[in-house]
């Protein structure tokens, strides 16, 4: 969800002089003509940004190390709003979705060092719906979560989280590309009622359970509370879902969710204010602390605020290389607004035995160890 709900009189300043600007109306009559199916190449550019702006030596992100920033744009009218991430294995691919119902892939770059560079070829195709026609209406297609089945984020099946109309639905890109229709997987009707915009903003694929067949699916939302006032969550098998709280960490907000090698998660959240401009944090969960009707602490791995070079980090995602480097990918949403930028982030998590073990049986989502296809253009950090 777009962090214009966290101050909702800003919003309406925002959307006041939207409304005004020639520039901005034209976009929105842009976005109202048809939209085309086919997947497009597009140019994407990219520069460096500092994790520090005063320190080009400061590398420190409290649990983890910074590892590389970098600025993306693109002239494409619908470039933007990118709110879920997965990234391969092998650090090679991206995958991402914006809450205007696209797709969007492209190379990772990295530099001599191994850090996180630039950004390479790049194609956006619209979100299918289930009558197989691009989702063209924003209440329909804000979609905010991403998951993704096996190491490539292109060659299995994406989930993807919608606000607003809330729902979870199933892509097989693995079979049929962005030309992939989706599969209904659980609607509000089995999750309750929801806040309209405040919905599940992150999703992660769950280890199968013993003797299971279905997806297992951990969905939490942006706002959505329980009586004691505590974030929701849900534990989604097939057709079955239970209920569990994640505690409220007051004033930041879930956005996305990733698993980790051992089985634990690591959760995403940002905050927003006037005065104290962009928050975010990552958190870790303890991934045997999930259970139905649980209420689940997180534990600080990183605070980040105006200091650092930071927007509205909504979409997360981990892999783990085969030295045992745990990578951790951030992207932000820009609201389609000319005062906020789309930055992709990397980190490495500092050495943690709890984390760097694998777990018996791998975790989907979790980008297990992979070699990189080119050692020059895509190697992984030492």
């Amino acid at each position: 969800m777009a962090w214009r709900s966290a101050n909702r009189h800003l919003a309406r300043a925002f959307l006041a002089l939207a409304l005004l600007s020639p520039g901005c109306a034209a976009s929105a009559a842009d976005k109202a003509k048809p939209v085309a199916s086919e997947p497009v190449k597009i140019e994407l550019s990219s520069q460096p940004i500092r994790w520090n702006p005063d320190n080009r030596n400061d590398f420190d992100a409290g649990e983890l190390e910074w590892a590389g920033s970098i600025e993306i744009s693109s002239d494409h009218k619908r470039f933007g709003g990118w709110s879920g991430l997965a990234v391969s294995a092998d650090g090679s691919t991206l995958l991402s979705v914006s809450d205007e119902a696209y797709w969007l892939t492209a190379q990772i770059l990295y530099d001599e060092k191994g850090r996180l560079s630039g950004i390479g070829a790049g194609v956006m195709a619209p979100l299918l719906g289930l009558d197989g026609k691009p989702i063209t209406s924003k209440n329909y297609g804000d979609a905010e979560g991403l998951t993704v089945s096996g190491a490539d984020p292109l060659k299995g099946d994406a989930y993807v989280s919608f606000e607003r109309h809330h729902r979870i639905w199933r892509y097989d890109l693995g079979k049929d590309g962005f030309m992939a229709k989706p599969v209904q997987l659980i609607t509000e009707r089995r999750l309750g009622k929801l806040p309209w915009n405040e919905g599940i903003e992150a999703v992660s694929a769950m280890s199968p359970r013993t003797g299971g067949d279905a997806q297992r699916l951990l969905a939490v939302t942006e706002n959505a509370r329980d009586p004691r006032g505590h974030v929701r969550g849900f534990l989604i098998e097939g057709k079955s879902v239970k209920r569990f709280s994640l505690r409220l960490n007051a004033p930041f907000r879930p956005t996305d969710i990733a698993p980790l090698p051992n089985g634990d998660y690591l959760l995403l959240e940002r905050s927003f204010s006037l005065l104290a401009g962009a928050g975010m944090q990552l958190r870790r969960i303890v991934g045997s602390d999930i259970k139905p009707d649980a209420l689940v602490d997180s534990h600080l791995l990183l605070d980040a605020n105006r200091k650092r070079n930071i927007d509205n980090m909504e979409g997360l995602s981990v892999r783990r290389d085969e030295k045992g480097n745990v990578w951790v990918y951030v992207i932000s949403d820009d609201n389609f607004s000319p005062l906020q930028h789309t930055y992709l982030m990397m980190f490495r998590l500092k050495p943690d035995p709890q984390v760097l073990r694998l777990p018996q049986s791998p975790v989907p989502g979790a980008a297990p160890a992979a070699t990189p296809p080119s050692a020059k253009a895509v190697q992984p950090p030492k």
